[in-house]
């Protein structure tokens, strides 16, 4: 998880960045930009240096016994640049009505996505950016799609493709851990203004009284060395779900009716389509969502292998000529439902700082269920478009496709939801969230680039109202 702290009083006289993650540094790149993007022996073994277990199970199966009883059916990760460092790439923008029940709207919104395309290069987004898979059989492709019916686009990937020239290199896979790093801001602990990350720590428990957070409790699972820090301000990056389980964890929300609940996810199918021949170049085609048609299809290929992973998510990269395979993987509108929520489980060992405490109850509604079936029609036309045919297709348990939402839920009324619409919580005004955790919903697109518009939203806000109150005081 990372945690920012902002004007940490370890030199109050001077703005102050911390960064706390909770698990190591492994690499200072996405793994597609590194030398092991395409070695299946080593990127697994780097997984498994960083993931941990969770389970998202149904209601009935929910016995709040004190330990976690409940088989582990999905992965999650803890790393510097969380993962940033393994994200598949596509980053479109959520549509119009995907905003219908946010405290804002997509015209408000719209320029912190330019800022956000700009600052991640999203390919195919300005003419200075153009779609990093392109060819004429791909245009043909999504041509013949539009005629069917479909919205087809190149895929928006997050991947550089601004002219390598006149000393400009390019940055390759976004990911956050390198933003960080080609800032210049990153200093040493504590020595002067600046941005600094701290590494294999957990912060265990948020401490709150009088309307703000008064101390942090950090812990480092290696050496068992316990902490505590005082912040002026602290910002939660840990993800929908870890964010989440922290503030339930230390009590901030505990009467409060809405804390934890409203958890989604996308719903996630995927599937394989084989050509009748191969096409000898690379296919990555967006079928984007609508109004009618609430999912979103990202089709990659072609490949000899014949199925995703998510150690392998940037597969489409690794092109291969002579390969039939085609994959695609459909992301729906779930519904959002207040009893799907984060329960906290009791473990004394407190492994990783509590962060693997906890489950998520979760029950798929009838309209989920039809909307799974209409995703699953949807493909065998797709596939003729592109002259193949659908030979797998199978739908993921919740929580699979890791685009989680929701439990501290932004809006207008502080009795309905945990923050105000810029991720301030109404009852502790230094306390933030910077993630997914206060979306009310989600559309069908990939969160990231969402994720990373409302964050830069909220910094422009945080540094109007410095600026104010500075002008104040002089």
């Amino acid at each position: 998880m990372i945690l920012g702290l902002l004007t940490v009083q370890v030199r109050p006289q001077l703005p102050v960045v911390v960064i706390i993650e909770a698990g190591p540094f492994i690499t200072a790149n996405h793994v597609g930009t590194s030398p092991f993007r395409s070695q299946p022996e080593i990127v697994p073994k780097i997984h498994g240096l960083v993931k941990y277990e969770t389970a998202w199970i149904p209601e009935e199966s929910f016995n709040c016994r004190n330990t976690n009883p409940y088989v582990s059916n999905n992965t999650a990760w803890s790393l510097v640049g969380g993962r940033t460092v393994f994200w598949g790439g596509c980053a479109p923008r959520f549509i119009d009505s995907d905003f219908d029940h946010w405290p804002f709207s997509y015209k408000e919104f719209a320029p912190y996505y330019d800022e956000a395309e700009e600052m991640i290069h999203v390919s195919g987004t300005a003419p200075t950016r153009p779609p990093f898979i392109r060819s004429d059989w791909q245009t043909l492709a999504m041509e013949r799609l539009n005629r069917s019916g479909f919205k087809a686009m190149h895929a928006p990937v997050s991947v550089d493709t601004n002219s390598v020239a006149n000393g400009y290199i390019s940055h390759g896979f976004d990911s956050s851990v390198a933003r960080l790093l080609r800032s210049g801001k990153l200093v040493q602990f504590g020595e002067k203004q600046g941005v600094s990350l701290v590494a294999n720590t957990c912060v265990t428990k948020i401490d709150g009284e009088n309307g703000k957070v008064t101390k942090l409790h950090l812990l480092q699972p290696a050496n068992g060395k316990r902490y505590e820090i005082t912040p002026r301000n602290v910002i939660l990056a840990c993800g929908g779900i870890q964010s989440t389980r922290l503030v339930m964890s230390s009590g901030l929300e505990k009467d409060s009716d809405v804390i934890g609940k409203y958890i989604g996810d996308h719903i996630f199918v995927q599937g394989l389509m084989r050509l009748k021949k191969p096409l000898g170049l690379p296919l990555y085609i967006l079928i984007h969502a609508t109004q009618k048609m609430p999912f979103q299809v990202q089709i990659q290929g072609s490949f000899e292998a014949d199925w995703y992973s998510p150690y392998h998510s940037t597969v489409w990269l690794d092109h291969q000529s002579n390969g039939l395979n085609v994959l695609f993987y459909c992301f729906g509108i779930a519904t959002v439902e207040k009893n799907n929520r984060v329960a906290l489980l009791e473990d004394a060992g407190c492994k990783r700082g509590g962060a693997s405490n906890y489950c998520v109850i979760y029950d798929r509604s009838e309209q989920d269920k039809q909307l799974i079936k209409q995703m699953m029609d949807s493909m065998p036309e797709v596939a003729k478009q592109l002259d193949a045919e659908v030979v797998r297709i199978q739908e993921n348990p919740p929580g699979a496709a890791l685009h989680e939402i929701g439990g501290l839920r932004m809006g207008d009324d502080p009795n309905t939801s945990i923050t105000d619409q810029y991720g301030r919580f109404w009852r502790y005004r230094n306390l933030y969230s910077a993630d997914s955790s206060t979306w009310r919903n989600q559309g069908a697109a990939n969160p990231y680039l969402t994720i990373t518009a409302c964050a830069l939203r909220m910094a422009r806000k945080l540094v109007a109202e410095k600026r104010a109150s500075l002008s104040v005081s002089s």
